[in-house]
């Protein structure tokens, strides 16, 4: 994907050029969104007026930026890799989804996968979930309640204990979570058969994803992986809020339930809470609400730490 500066005559001559393909227009601070030829176009608004913002996305985007930027140098020579995108790229109907938790040494997986349309796309822009990788999770907790009412999604929690049963029968953690998405996504694409576009915030290679659900009985394809994906899809983008919310909600549940503060990540902080826990309610406990083929739990097995 390309980001270049326009100017207004250069965007009345886009909006003309590919008129007969706009798909979406007037959505929050998108101007509109033009699908063609295996390209998007989407046209950013911009408050001072001097100049609006572009993105093209495609297989071979940099002719197009040549063509209609208003700057001589389109890329620096040494381009990094973009793996963030400043604004959505796509906001037409779609399906996208996003998993919380699997970083977290205490607390469950969480998979959301959430549909998103032109009145979803209000909701994002009232609730600022275009910037979801920066809301805390103060305020995730403070404006998700309000907005799963309004939504459509499917989500799945895999509890710790479930986790580590199918981790002692060899499953690794991106097979895992590939048939999290796959329920998910599946069950919510039945609610919904219409739409075309499905996102997912890649985590490992394609074909490996459909590897790993060479025995589930129903399969979602057609799907979209990019890395980043809250940051280009507002499904994605969607589908991490409420799978954030819904594993702070198991967190809670488990420090009301053991009457405990729990940090998280997979810290030395989250290595001295879980020895102190172990050593107050034993190992067997423990296993309950970790994951032990991390690290930390062969560590505090062992009494590394």
């Amino acid at each position: 994907m390309i980001t270049i500066k326009i100017t207004l005559e250069t965007l009345k001559l886009v909006e003309e050029k590919y008129k007969d393909y706009i798909t979406d227009r007037n959505i929050g601070y998108i101007l509109f969104v033009a699908k063609f030829d295996g390209n998007i176009i989407t046209v950013y608004d911009n408050n001072k007026k001097n100049y609006y913002k572009m993105t093209i996305q495609g297989q071979d985007p940099l002719p197009l930026a040549k063509m209609y930027s208003m700057e001589e140098q389109i890329m620096p020579k040494k381009a990094k890799v973009e793996k963030e995108s400043p604004y959505f790229i796509d906001v037409d109907h779609q399906i996208g989804s996003d998993e919380v938790g699997t970083g977290d040494f205490i607390g469950p997986i969480v998979v959301c996968s959430a549909y998103v349309d032109h009145e979803t796309m209000k909701l994002i822009k009232k609730y600022g979930i275009e910037d979801s990788k920066k809301l805390s999770d103060k305020k995730i907790l403070e404006i998700v309640p309000a907005l799963i009412k309004k939504v459509y999604y499917v989500s799945k929690v895999l509890s710790n204990e479930r986790y580590n049963n199918a981790t002692n029968k060899g499953f690794n953690m991106n097979e895992i979570k590939a048939v999290l998405h796959n329920f998910c996504l599946v069950n919510l694409h039945k609610k919904m058969p219409y739409v075309n576009n499905v996102y997912v915030d890649k985590f490992c290679d394609e074909e490996l994803y459909y590897k790993y659900l060479s025995n589930s009985k129903e399969k979602e394809t057609n799907i979209v992986f990019k890395e980043k994906g809250e940051t280009y899809f507002p499904s994605v983008a969607l589908a991490s809020c409420i799978a954030r919310y819904l594993f702070l909600e198991e967190i809670r549940f488990l420090e009301e339930k053991y009457k405990v503060k729990i940090p998280l990540g997979a810290s030395s902080e989250v290595d001295k809470f879980a020895i102190n826990f172990k050593n107050k309610f034993g190992e067997e406990e423990l296993m309950k609400i970790c994951k032990a083929n991390f690290k930390n739990f062969q560590k505090i097995k062992e009494n590394l730490i």
